[in-house]
């Protein structure tokens, strides 16, 4: 009896072992693949946006946020494509055959295709928001009820993130309508009310000259686009005359700048004696009608 019977042919082991490296070599190579499209998809991100800088009238924030987004989706899209590729290779490798699971995983993808149809339609709504740039990663939009900041943005769904914390996932699909914010630029507007006895070209006066004070100030100065628009005297209410003006400002700027403008109108206004208009209820009760327990009570 030979000392070698039971232990595997030296031919066989060897053939394991040049499959091994070939799976190893898949593997490795997908690994490689993704590294270098990763730099590779950094220089077109750049590349993208130089060519739309030339164009102008784009801001370099809004390229930035445009070109992540995009190219973040392609990222992930075509790295799984690679990593699915080698790992079907180095299975191959191993003799395992992987056509049935090819066959029975596209069986599975049509009846999934067939039954899940909504996750088709989040994949189309998703394209159309990525492809025309309606939205992106770090955009404030509003949809609904809803609004915050986009924390997450793929084909299928797209993730807020709500000024009290809270995470809101919605389906790319059911999107029909939503209102972006923070696109190009936007506006602080400014709708005030003063009594009607109160002139209320003293309150536009102050309007303008803290507006002016802001825009003279480093601080603020980056921040605003343009000065003051002044719509004027806009309606009556029950409070007293509206004025109605806006300023122009960086997108995303307009709470910041609103709540500082705000600040100094009404620091402003309390010093040169100008009143603001604000709802008020009076509630009479007869001497009469609270001795009877009823409530005849009066509302002006």
């Amino acid at each position: 009896m030979s000392f070698f019977v039971g232990i595997p042919a030296v031919d066989q082991f060897n053939e394991w072992m040049v499959r091994g490296l070939h799976a190893t070599i898949y593997l490795a190579g997908a690994g490689l693949l993704t590294f270098a499209l990763s730099k590779l998809f950094r220089r077109i991100s750049r590349f993208s946006a130089e060519i739309i800088r030339e164009r102008g009238g784009v801001p370099d924030a809004e390229l930035e946020k445009q070109t992540t987004t995009i190219a973040d989706i392609a990222r992930r899209v075509l790295f799984m494509l690679i990593w699915l590729m080698a790992a079907v290779l180095a299975m191959k490798e191993f003799q395992l055959d992987v056509g049935p699971l090819l066959a029975g995983a596209g069986v599975a993808g049509l009846a999934i295709g067939f039954a899940a149809q909504s996750i088709l339609k989040d994949w189309i709504n998703g394209f159309f928001l990525l492809a025309e740039g309606q939205v992106r990663i770090s955009d404030v939009i509003k949809i609904g009820d809803i609004s915050g900041v986009v924390e997450h943005l793929s084909l299928r769904t797209t993730v807020l993130r709500s000024y009290d914390g809270n995470v809101h996932v919605f389906s790319n699909g059911t999107i029909q309508n939503f209102t972006n914010m923070t696109l190009g630029y936007s506006f602080v507007v400014v709708d005030l009310a003063v009594e009607f006895e109160e002139d209320p070209q003293r309150l536009l006066a102050i309007l303008r000259e803290c507006a002016m004070e802001m825009r003279a100030e480093a601080e603020w100065a980056g921040r605003i686009l343009a000065e003051l628009e002044v719509a004027g005297v806009d309606k009556f209410t029950e409070q007293g005359i509206a004025v109605k003006a806006r300023m122009k400002v960086k997108a995303g700027e307009q709470w910041a700048v609103g709540r500082e403008l705000n600040r100094r109108v009404l620091g402003l206004c309390a010093e040169r004696g100008v009143t603001i208009a604000t709802a008020q209820r009076q509630v009479q009760v007869s001497e009469k009608g609270a001795q009877n327990g009823t409530d005849p009570g009066s509302k002006s």
